[in-house]
């Protein structure tokens, strides 16, 4: 009994695992061959160095007018650059989040496939689907456009919900009809056969019986 133990908490811990490894699997290979944009980080950090050489250089009260005017232009031109920068993330936000959604599909469907013989793959790919869809999902939360997140977050739920339907409610039927077909056409068949074999065995023996006495 505690080898069983032992070993369903490793099955889960292995399944557990995969499925981190399988997020973070995708998740890299998301970011490394498709990265976000980058056209504005050069220059904000040149604007962002500018302003600490000038206060470097000297306190805030030694500072003169012009180069406190100097430092409010900085600011204000980085602040512009890191607004584009986020309007320009935002088309990658949604489009990586669809990645994500995609694989994580996949992971969910080759789940499904041959889940009773390779169970702890099986879980450990619904776990890495799941993970998956939530950090897509998370992903399009930071887009700040209410339609395609909405869009997307039902695309989600349709899958999930789906995909859930497929693995639990309807092989879980399936599986109880099999085990119903099994045990008429094993258990049940297998007794009634016993049953007419004995039958036929003391039916054997009262004509055995019979044909003594009447000699």
């Amino acid at each position: 009994m505690a080898g069983k133990g032992q070993s369903s908490g490793l099955r889960t811990i292995f399944s557990f695992f995969l499925g981190l490894m399988f997020t973070l699997f995708v998740s890299i290979g998301v970011y490394t061959f498709h990265p976000p944009p980058s056209q504005y980080d050069a220059q904000i950090k040149e604007l962002k160095q500018s302003e600490q050489e000038i206060r470097a250089s000297r306190s805030s009260s030694e500072l003169t007018a012009e180069e406190h005017s100097q430092l409010e232009d900085l600011r204000r031109q980085r602040m512009e650059l890191v607004d584009a920068n986020e309007e320009a993330r935002k088309p990658w936000l949604i489009s990586s989040s669809i990645i994500l959604i995609v694989f994580s599909t996949l992971a969910l469907v080759v789940s499904l496939v041959r889940s009773e013989q390779l169970h702890v793959i099986s879980n450990g790919l619904l776990l890495g689907g799941v993970f998956t869809m939530l950090y897509g999902v998370g992903w399009i939360a930071f887009t700040g456009t209410s339609v395609i997140r909405f869009l997307v977050m039902t695309v989600a739920l349709v899958i999930t919900v789906g995909l859930g339907y497929i693995r639990f409610v309807r092989r879980s039927k399936i599986s109880d009809a099999v085990d119903g077909l099994e045990i008429l056409h094993g258990t049940g068949l297998t007794d009634i056969e016993h049953r007419i074999s004995d039958l036929e065995d003391r039916m054997d023996n009262a004509a055995k019986a019979l044909g003594k006495n009447n000699n």
